[in-house]
């Protein structure tokens, strides 16, 4: 094949090439492009969950939820697109999860990245955020009953074997200024306290932290928890009614409203309430009282 031939089909295939993108994202910009993108594959990735059959599964991450929401993901209801922007925020979330646990690394007290949780009877499939040395352990302290941890990649390697209270558990949260700014002095928010609880009660570890970075300054703040038997029940409690209401495949009441900010940012909001669009949204919420 000449090299005149040689470069007529290489330009054919850029040609081509260019016209395959124009064709699937139209006249918009690159931003736009990749928002659209992040949207389109969240949505594939969220039919084949559900073609795989991977639906009824509790996540750690769903404690303190409102319930109805919780049920309507089990069931695998459809929610609505999830906005670009939003995907990459979330990614943000697990990149600050990973850099911790580099950090940490690096620093000689990470035990592991991350541990398996599953439970049968909660019906529970997820992993949690980094397993580090209990810096915080007094010396006058006895020691706990010894646990077994298992790695989550080769359920025959143990990667720790020893007294419960002398690692943590920790939990990585990236939230925003406002937020940061509202969280108690002394605890941390209740809902992912109720998830360390649960993690407590699926591993045999007694002790943890929740991990706060305000995103938008990288500000820190950390809070010690410790292993409690009243809220360990009260999680499993919240579970257990959950998963009834899905066995049933009924739906728990609403929690909240159609103006309520929680309702607002849920995916299954027009599922759950008369559906209407941001700009409908924004004028009820921020529509003035008539005078009486």
């Amino acid at each position: 094949m000449s090299t005149i031939q040689l470069n007529q089909n290489s330009e054919e295939v850029e040609v081509s090439k260019i016209k395959q993108i124009q064709d699937r994202y139209g006249d918009i910009d690159i931003i736009d492009m990749v928002h659209q993108f992040l949207t389109t594959e969240n949505a594939a990735n969220q039919q084949k969950r559900i073609e795989e059959g991977r639906l009824g599964k509790f996540y750690p991450s769903s404690i303190g939820r409102c319930k109805r929401s919780v049920v309507y993901q089990m069931l695998g209801y459809p929610t609505k697109p999830i906005p670009g922007q939003n995907l990459l925020i979330m990614e943000n979330g697990t990149s600050f999860h990973n850099r911790m646990e580099d950090i940490f690394e690096k620093m000689g007290i990470l035990v592991a990245p991350e541990l398996s949780l599953k439970d049968e009877e909660l019906r529970i499939s997820g992993r949690s955020d980094a397993i580090i040395w209990n810096f915080l352990k007094s010396d006058d302290e006895e020691d706990a009953e010894e646990i077994t941890l298992y790695d989550p990649n080769d359920k025959e390697k143990i990667i720790y074997q020893g007294p419960a209270n002398h690692i943590l558990i920790v939990e990585f949260k990236s939230i925003k200024s406002k937020n940061y700014l509202k969280l108690p002095k002394s605890k941390p928010d209740k809902k992912h306290e109720m998830q360390l609880q649960l993690y407590f009660y699926l591993t045999g570890i007694r002790r943890g932290m929740v991990y706060y970075e305000n995103k938008d300054t990288q500000e820190s703040k950390f809070f010690h928890v410790f292993y409690d038997e009243e809220l360990v029940q009260q999680v499993k409690s919240d579970i257990k009614e959950i998963l009834d209401y899905v066995d049933r495949r009924e739906l728990p009441e609403k929690e909240g409203n159609a103006l309520d900010i929680m309702c607002r940012y849920c995916d299954f909001r027009n599922l759950c309430h008369t559906p209407i669009s941001e700009e409908e949204w924004l004028e009820m919420y921020f529509e003035e009282p008539e005078a009486s």
